[in-house]
C-alpha cells in the first residue's frame, strides 16, 4: 500500500506510465522528477512576486509613518523618543530590506 502511495507522487503529467521512475533505464530525461508539474510561467510567478514585495514594503512604510508620528508626539519624554527612533530605524531597515530583496530576485528570475 505505501509503495502504490508513494508511486503517485512520482508520476509527472505527459509521461509514460513507469517513466518518471529513477531506475527505469527507459525513463526520459524530462520525467526523471518527482517535483509537481505548475503551469505558472515566468510572468506570473513575476508579477506575484511584486505584490509580496509590494505589500511587504507598504508594511514597512506604514510602520514608519506611525513610528515617526510617535516621534513627533512624545514631546519629552525620553523612553517614548527613544522608543519611537528605534521604531523609525527598524521600519527603514525593513523598507531597505523589502526593496533590495525584491530587486535581487527580480534580477535573478529576469536571468533564468
Amino acid at each position: 500500500m505505501i509503495t502504490r502511495i508513494l508511486a503517485q507522487f512520482d508520476r509527472v503529467p505527459n509521461c509514460p506510465a513507469g517513466q518518471s521512475d529513477a531506475w527505469n533505464p527507459k525513463a526520459t530525461p524530462e520525467c526523471l522528477t518527482s517535483l509537481p508539474q505548475v503551469a505558472a510561467g515566468q510572468a506570473q510567478v513575476t508579477t506575484a512576486l511584486k505584490i509580496v514585495f509590494a505589500v511587504a514594503a507598504g508594511i514597512a512604510l506604514i510602520s514608519l509613518m506611525i513610528a515617526a508620528l510617535n516621534y513627533v508626539t512624545a514631546f519629552s519624554d525620553q523612553d517614548k523618543i527613544a522608543r519611537s527612533r528605534r521604531n523609525v530605524v527598524y521600519s527603514l531597515i525593513g523598507l531597505i530590506i523589502a526593496l533590495s530583496a525584491e530587486a535581487i530576485v527580480l534580477t535573478v528570475i529576469g536571468r533564468l
